[in-house]
């Protein structure tokens, strides 16, 4: 029998954070059975409202449930290594509070892990099937291109990085090296379960906000926003260094910035024909390299959907 815990990290989920729990004991309840017996823990992030009163009211009339509480906010990454240190299932896998992805999907990816004999499993709204559903304009289009950079990071071999719903051997969950303990610390598990030559296999998945999340959505932070874009592309970036090579050909103003200080400087002419010629040349080459990592990354997205599309048929 397969053992398997479910995360679910919680931080002022209001209201509705009972509700959500007793529909995922519901569904599980019907897949419990002579393979797999499933267990709960739930983190509360240090929440200043009656999420963790509702967490204890779940565990007070259920078997299997451990209510852990941080006594300050920490962010998602120190709640997921609170909870990967306390799980000992064979399997564990993260549900996110308010079930933006249903519990479907946790079930299949639990499954694909078995069929697949993988160590982690990710749920995918931006791979082939995928799709995310009543997600504000903004935060969807952040979502996206900020995958769409760590997917480049991966030569493409993933499409979605930043979901937390994912399936973990356990054994594995508990020897991921992650330093963030905000958001960012997600994918920077996964590269680092990739620099560690782990099985990690992607399923479809649906994203799908309810329509009081959505209404709950109260502008645009900008300073937020700013911080987890620069931290992603920092991530990108240390996963893949290649990709430093390709930053001077993105900025078609570099030649005539160069050639300007050069003059400002005062310097001879040879000085001035040299540092002009090594700039064209940098710029140059860095444009072919950056086309050719896009090439690699848009080939292999073609040739796996391709793939898929042959399977299906």
């Amino acid at each position: 029998m397969t053992s398997v815990t479910i995360i679910v990290p919680a931080y002022n989920e209001g209201a509705a954070f009972g509700a959500s729990l007793t529909t995922l004991a519901d569904y599980f309840a019907m897949h419990r059975g002579d393979e797999r017996e499933f267990h709960y823990l739930i983190v509360d992030d240090g929440s200043s409202d009656e999420t963790f009163e509702a967490a204890q009211r779940f565990a007070r009339w259920r078997d299997k449930v451990r209510v852990l509480r941080h006594e300050r906010n920490r962010g998602l990454g120190a709640a997921l290594r609170t909870a990967f240190a306390q799980t000992n299932t064979d399997v564990a896998v993260v549900l996110d509070a308010d079930l933006s992805y249903s519990p479907a999907i946790a079930m299949d990816l639990v499954e694909s892990l078995e069929r697949e004999n993988a160590d982690i499993a990710l749920a995918s709204a931006y791979m082939s099937g995928g799709s995310v559903v009543n997600v504000p304009f903004v935060r969807r289009v952040l979502s996206r291109e900020a995958n769409r950079l760590l997917s480049l990071a991966t030569s493409g071999r993933y499409a979605t990085l930043t979901c937390m719903v994912r399936a973990y051997r356990t054994e594995v969950a508990k020897r991921l090296e992650f330093c963030s303990d905000g958001m960012i610390a997600i994918p920077e598990m996964l590269l680092h379960a990739l620099r560690q030559k782990l099985r990690v296999i992607e399923r479809p998945a649906t994203l799908q906000w309810s329509k009081e999340r959505a209404a709950q959505v109260r502008g645009f932070n900008f300073r937020r926003a700013a911080t987890q874009t620069s931290a992603t592309v920092a991530l990108a970036f240390h996963h893949r260094p290649a990709l430093w090579l390709a930053v001077p050909g993105l900025f078609p103003g570099l030649l005539p910035l160069v050639v300007a200080i050069l003059l400002i400087m005062r310097v001879p002419p040879a000085t001035l024909a040299i540092g002009t010629t090594i700039t064209i040349v940098v710029q140059y080459t860095s444009l072919a390299l950056f086309t050719g990592q896009l090439v690699a990354f848009f080939g292999r997205k073609f040739s796996s959907k391709r793939l898929r599309s042959n399977g299906a048929t």
